[in-house]
């Protein structure tokens, strides 16, 4: 288990008091004082509605996924739907961030958010991870995401 505090609660509130930062748009970020370091990130929606989802997609590599599925994968009751890692050999959370903004194929994982129809209105914020592994950071927060919903975050998909 991490050492980095867990939120409280899966909000911007909960996320801040736990230690992350940023809270930036994807078109913000190139422009953001991200640490180059190691570290978490989660995405977030802050409109409590059901996303419209998008038939086709914005990201610039990676296969579509059907709507049906993608409805099914949504999660209520928390605005987080993604939760990333940036290690150090991905050249930390700048470099990772930079090329989640900017929907390249050198950032596969969470494709599904470009299909959300309010995907320019979602909001990025980051931990660093110092003195720990990244992925295992990234896999105790999604495995406690889990216990408390049911299911990953909406957008993740791989182990």
């Amino acid at each position: 288990m991490s050492s980095l505090a867990l939120p409280a609660a899966w909000t911007r509130e909960g996320l801040e008091a736990a230690g992350f930062a940023g809270f930036v748009t994807f078109a913000e970020i190139p422009a953001a004082d991200i640490p180059p370091r190691p570290g978490i990130y989660v995405v977030l929606r802050a409109a409590s509605t059901p996303p419209a989802i998008l038939e086709v997609s914005v990201a610039r590599a990676g296969s579509v996924y059907g709507v049906d599925d993608l409805q099914g994968r949504w999660i209520s009751g928390t605005p987080v739907v993604y939760i990333g890692k940036a290690d150090a050999k991905s050249g930390g959370l700048r470099t990772r961030l930079r090329q989640y903004a900017r929907r390249g194929s050198s950032h596969k994982g969470g494709r599904s958010i470009w299909q959300l129809a309010d995907h320019g209105d979602l909001l990025v914020a980051w931990v660093e991870t110092p003195g720990q592994i990244a992925e295992d950071v990234e896999i105790a927060y999604r495995a406690a995401f889990a216990e408390q919903f049911g299911g990953w975050p909406f957008a993740n998909r791989r182990r």
